[in-house]
């Protein structure tokens, strides 16, 4: 008889078995589950609703949970199966999850009661995630709202710039379907966002109700189903004639008059808006006691700019909307998202005679303050440009505001163009790059592309001993263009919606050297010295249509590319020596070389179980995000179930005769 010994192999497993055991624990281990850091934070979504008083719950999101819902089992995209109970005795609830906004998550689950209903195993819940065609039919799903009111590190949220700016004269009328009347008409009435853009202040004056002034803090926008414009607000004063503190809200903007009309929720929730409609004239005619109409219309109050004796013309490559900034032929409108002022520029003079990328400007905040200022533009890309304002500004037109001495390289302010589809960008990078993380013990990166879309790049982190993948992104290239023979490369995140830049050089093509750069392309970033180094392991993958794929594939086939153009990371045949020259690196900190992730200082644990020796938490591990311990999902129970039921079966497979 031949039992497995010792001898086969360490802790007394025959190979065969251990084999089987590894598969096992690799399969727990594949199955780790982890969101974002966008998600992760703090809620408050609608609980129940009495006599028309909302009640809300706060709900928490860790890197690996929910703990209200589950803890997070499997992703498949932005569908999510959480899980909760025992082995023995388990629940699984599928929710779609999706981001919205930063400060605002959108759930939606095919479950009217998910909160008591779920399924007994991880098909069926996988059976019942939403499919595209149920995301298209408010018929078919449960929606949540969630508002963000803190961060993963306990910091409030971040103000969100308002899509609506300015002043304006308002009308507001709310109806139940019992009366005709309009509640606010009068001209007396106005909103404005002064002195900040985040905000929208409604000022009652004469009005059927005494004089009051409200202020709603701007959560975050978004463009739902149809091409709806929604907007998520937090009420300030807590005026209960106002609705609820949370309110979500539904706008549409005349494009050639400017006038808005916002149309509110009765409750906290997106779907009750204009729900129920009834025809003019029919006030008190059966209507649902359930009709609920709210709306405020505003009418906007020109801007008055001082004596301006010339006007001169943007380039017409600028003229749309980018990220912060909307220009037209001789008009540009930033919103400053540092200051949250919104500047409405009038174009004077372009400096054909000096600089042909300067512009002396005219300029008004939305709260009236006027003065001359100089724009210095440069195009990098087709979608990509981008400007600085002068440091100095005058009440009164001169030419020398214009002069370089105002301007400097570290000011620039980078702005992606939007609705770009049209003009497709290749990323700089050709094929699969895979390399270690220098920062973070036991981790190692991915980025990799598509041949069917040079526009579209994968990043994922993950375990280098094991595959066990703690995050996942895809970017789109917006542009790229070379500054002192490095490649700056403008993205937006798809799966969050934000925008960001990274800096690479080639040493050779399969060499590559990358940094994250900020939002705003921060020069004299050195890759070579503080990057990452990844190395090419294989070429561009083609999409493979009859093989289901866990990330979404991007197709421009059909759309025309405007520029075709063969480029990336810029290559050195001669690898060049460090320097610490301030003109080299004068933004780095060569003490503490950091390692783009995608985003700075966010660190992950390993929690490899073969391996003998542990990697231990960073000591800036944030709570809440990869690389906490405690909020860490353990595979340790079940490694240790396994060992022990493989044991168990070389135990009876000795005891039967039976080779190993």
């Amino acid at each position: 008889m031949r039992t497995c010994s010792r001898n086969v192999v360490t802790g007394g497993i025959c190979k065969r078995l251990l084999l089987l055991l590894l598969v096992l624990i690799a399969i727990e281990q594949t199955a780790a589950c982890y969101f974002p850091i966008e998600y992760q934070g703090e809620y408050i979504t609608q609980n129940t609703v009495t006599d028309g008083s909302v009640r809300y719950s706060r709900i928490n999101i860790t890197e690996s949970a929910i703990p209200i819902w589950g803890n997070c089992h499997k992703r498949h995209d932005n569908n999510v199966v959480l899980k909760t109970g025992t082995e023995e005795a388990s629940c699984y609830r599928c929710f779609h999850l999706k981001l919205v906004s930063k400060n605002v998550l959108r759930v939606l689950t095919a479950d009217n009661d998910y909160i008591s209903k779920c399924h007994t195993n991880e098909e069926k819940a996988l059976a019942s995630c939403l499919r595209d065609d149920a995301l298209q039919d408010e018929e078919k799903s449960t929606e949540i709202i969630l508002y963000k009111f803190r961060e993963w590190n306990n910091d409030e949220v971040r103000q969100e710039y308002c899509p609506i700016h300015g002043r304006y004269k308002l009308t507001y009328n709310i109806d139940n379907g019992t009366e005709d009347r309009v509640e606010c008409e009068s001209p007396e009435s106005e909103v404005d966002n002064c002195p900040s853009g985040s905000a929208l202040n409604l000022r009652f004056r004469n009005c059927a109700f005494h004089d009051q002034e409200v202020t709603f803090e701007c959560l975050g926008h978004w463009r739902g189903l149809r091409n709806q414009n929604y907007l998520a607000l937090v009420n300030t004063n807590n005026d209960a004639r106002l609705g609820p503190k949370y309110r979500c809200a539904t706008w549409v903007e005349n494009p050639k008059t400017g006038e808005i009309e916002i149309s509110f929720s009765k409750d906290s929730t997106c779907r009750s808006i204009n729900k129920y409609h009834r025809n003019a004239n029919s006030y008190g005619n059966n209507i649902n006691n359930d009709y609920h109409s709210e709306i405020i219309s505003l009418t906007p109050i020109p801007q008055e700019f001082g004596q301006i004796s010339q006007y001169c013309s943007f380039p017409n490559w600028l003229i749309g909307k980018w990220e912060h900034v909307i220009v037209s032929q001789n008009q540009l409108i930033y919103k400053d998202h540092t200051s949250f002022k919104t500047y409405t520029m009038k174009c004077v003079k372009n400096n054909t005679n000096y600089d042909s990328d300067k512009y002396i400007v005219y300029s008004q905040t939305q709260c009236g303050e006027e003065k001359y200022q100089c724009l210095k533009i440069q195009r990098r890309d087709e979608n990509v440009f981008e400007f600085q304002i002068s440091s100095r500004s005058e009440p009164n037109f001169t030419n020398t505001i214009c002069n370089e001495f105002y301007f400097n390289d570290d000011r620039w302010l980078t702005q992606g163009r939007l609705d770009s589809n049209s003009i497709v960008s290749p990323c700089p990078i050709v094929g699969e790059f895979s390399g270690v993380i220098p920062d973070d013990e036991g981790l190692c990166a991915k980025l990799s592309s598509e041949c069917g879309s040079p526009d579209i790049m994968y990043y994922q982190i993950s375990a280098c001993e094991f595959d066990e993948v703690y995050e996942e992104r895809e970017y789109r290239c917006l542009g790229q263009w070379t500054h002192r023979n490095i490649v700056y490369t403008y993205t937006q995140r798809r799966d969050v919606g934000t925008y960001e830049c990274f800096v690479g050089t080639m040493l050779s093509d399969r060499q590559i050297f990358i940094k994250e750069a900020g939002e705003h392309c921060q020069r004299d970033v050195n890759p070579h010295r503080f990057g990452m180094e990844l190395n090419k392991v294989a070429h561009c993958s083609m999409p493979e249509p009859f093989k289901p794929s866990s990330r979404p594939t991007h197709k421009y086939s059909e759309v025309p590319t405007v520029r075709s153009t063969t480029s990336g990371y810029q290559r050195h045949d001669q690898q060049q020596p460090h320097s610490s020259s301030p003109s080299v690196v004068a933004n780095s900190t060569p003490s503490s070389p950091v390692v783009t992730t995608g985003r700075s200082n966010t660190q992950y644990t390993v929690t490899n179980q073969q391996q003998p020796k542990q990697p231990q938490p960073h000591p800036t591990a944030r709570p809440g995000v990869p690389g906490s311990g405690a909020s860490r999902p353990i595979v340790q129970s079940q490694s240790s179930y396994l060992l022990l039921l493989a044991t168990l079966i070389c135990v009876i497979l000795g005891s039967n005769k039976f080779r190993c």
